[in-house]
């Protein structure tokens, strides 16, 4: 085994083996056991194809010898085979998926058919004849990435990917076949479609149908047994707070205003992503400031707030982006009636919004976050509208005095922002020269950045050669590069895995620079070895700790 660092809070572990079936087979031992009894500070481990990823927080680890990183991968070395029988689910299920193939359910079919030299029937034949292995679980929650299809049926992606994929779509992408559990984007050939949910949100213990170790066979049905067969998901009730207990209520919702807390852990083997605020330090000082939980759902705005109304007396926090006209990072009394708007950024991308008792928010797979692809958490799954009213948990609060948080949590800055970085497990994968340009050239935030990614302009990065990579672990930060050569950092709403090279991963203590960097800002890199990343890393949760004792003994419960 072979381990690498991704970043300072992931270990990625890659299992070499005879074969794909063998290395399946290791990656799915190893799982068990890592899954089995982890010690504290472990917050995922993501298994697929040959490599599992471990995600872990530093600052949680038990004490002990040595650095975070040489504690973690001590226990992954010598964890003991899990006994018999353990895991989450049974080991090795086969399940069967009924497909509608054809027609409008399987567009793709036809083209299918023609690239193999097939008949149509005989693709359907060859798909369902395989036996599947699911050697990985991600790029949406619960896609399966199917392993055993006839090498007669692999089929290039599409060159234009389609803008919409309906969920249930059962598509071949080279030489794997998968189904889409939820309506996405995709650029694989769609060539049937099943009637049967593959992500369940409202089931806590087991969200998705499959995970990896699964196998899978298909069957063909008619376009009338798939009708009859249809699984439809609940339609829960939309989310309504009464005037009468509501503390505020949104009068303009801004560009993009979510609910968000520090994200769902625990989940990254079933495809869903963590998500959680961009900057997590602005959210997590936001919280502090008023005596909250720092896990407390609070309110996300990005470019151009929402403006609110409130309905009571309360306090607020309002941390990030400067507002003009808004005090920032210091608790903030309103009074009932009180407009308050953050429509005008002054400087930053990203400005959050605490109150008093935390927002009311139900939990959904352990957050209340909003994944807006996923259309789950938050409100209602999506952005907030005008008229949403909201409540908070209870707790009230009062202090004195013209305080605030110090400047060291604010990450705003204007034009050129400078990140540091720990090498990627790909770095050697790049030649020289690209290396070289990462390290000493600039590079340009793009419009089509979001809160999946940053989407970075300038020198086109290039491999030393010509690599495939096997879909594999991604964290918070890791810098991407597709074939056109053009960075792309993964930010807070990220894939859980990741078929292009990394180059390199940004410290944790630098993300709140990039999310507060605005289209047209200037990146630079720095590298830094892991052991560095990490003592920053404590440093700062150290200056987290020492700001909440400070604010505990400013504020007194009204």
């Amino acid at each position: 085994m072979q381990l690498i660092p991704l970043g300072d809070c992931a270990v990625l572990v890659v299992l070499r083996a005879k074969n794909s079936t063998a290395a399946l087979e290791a990656v799915a031992r190893l799982a068990r056991s890592l899954n089995h009894a982890p010690p504290a500070g472990i917050t995922d481990v993501v298994p697929a194809f040959t490599t599992i990823t471990v995600h872990y927080d530093p600052a949680r680890l038990a004490a002990g010898a040595g650095t975070p990183w040489e504690r973690v991968t001590a226990w992954i070395k010598t964890a003991p085979a899990a006994p018999a029988g353990a895991g989450r689910r049974k080991a090795g299920r086969e399940v069967v998926v009924p497909v509608c193939y054809g027609g409008e359910q399987g567009p793709d079919l036809a083209a299918v058919a023609t690239h193999a030299k097939l008949s149509e029937a005989e693709v359907i034949r060859l798909h369902t004849k395989a036996v599947y292995r699911v050697a990985a679980v991600g790029f949406s929650p619960g896609f399966p990435y199917l392993l055993g299809m006839a090498p007669k049926l692999a089929t290039p992606r599409r060159t234009t990917p389609r803008l919409l994929v309906h969920a249930g779509s059962v598509g071949i992408g080279g030489t794997q076949t998968g189904v889409y559990p939820t309506a996405t984007p995709g650029g694989w050939s769609i060539i049937g479609r099943t009637p049967v949910r593959l992500f369940r949100p409202e089931d806590e213990a087991a969200p998705t149908l499959l995970e990896a170790g699964d196998t899978v066979k298909f069957t063909a049905i008619t376009e009338s047994q798939a009708v009859q067969q249809e699984e439809k998901p609940p339609v829960p009730a939309p989310a309504r707070v009464p005037k009468a207990v509501a503390v505020f209520e949104v009068l303009k919702p801004g560009a993009l205003t979510t609910v968000q807390d520090l994200g769902r852990t625990g989940r990254q083997h079933h495809g869903i992503p963590v998500g959680g605020p961009m900057d997590r330090q602005a959210a997590r000082v936001a919280n502090l400031l008023l005596g909250n939980d720092e896990n407390a759902p609070l309110l996300e705005a990005t470019l151009a707030g929402p403006e609110l109304r409130f309905l009571r007396d309360t306090w607020i926090a309002v941390t990030g982006a400067d507002v003009r006209g808004v005090p920032g990072w210091r608790p903030w009394q309103v009074k009932e009636g009180q407009e308050v708007s953050l429509a005008e950024l002054t400087q930053g991308r990203c400005v959050y919004l605490a109150i008093a008792g935390g927002l009311e928010i139900p939990r959904v797979l352990g957050g209340a976050g909003t994944l807006l692809r996923a259309g789950i958490g938050g409100w209602d799954g999506r952005a907030l509208q005008a008229g949403d009213r909201f409540r908070t948990g209870p707790g009230g609060l009062a202090t004195a005095g013209n305080w605030s948080a110090s400047a060291e949590f604010k990450a705003a800055t204007t034009g050129e922002v400078a990140v540091r970085f720990v090498r990627g497990p790909q770095w050697n994968w790049f030649a020289a020269a690209s290396r070289r340009t990462f390290l000493a050239k600039p590079f340009k935030i793009t419009a089509r950045s979001d809160r999946m990614g940053l989407r970075l302009d300038g020198p086109a990065l290039r491999l030393e050669e010509a690599r495939e990579l096997v879909s594999e672990g991604v964290g918070f930060g890791s810098v991407q590069v597709p074939p056109d050569g053009k960075p792309i950092v993964l930010m807070a709403d990220r894939q859980t895995i990741g078929g292009y090279p990394k180059i390199g991963n940004i410290i944790s203590v630098d993300l709140p620079r990039l999310a507060q960097a605005r289209t047209g800002d200037i990146v630079r890199f720095q590298e830094v070895p892991v052991e560095e990343a990490q003592s920053l890393y404590l440093g700062q949760e150290h200056a987290l700790a020492l700001l909440a004792a400070g604010v505990r003994a400013k504020l007194r419960q009204a």
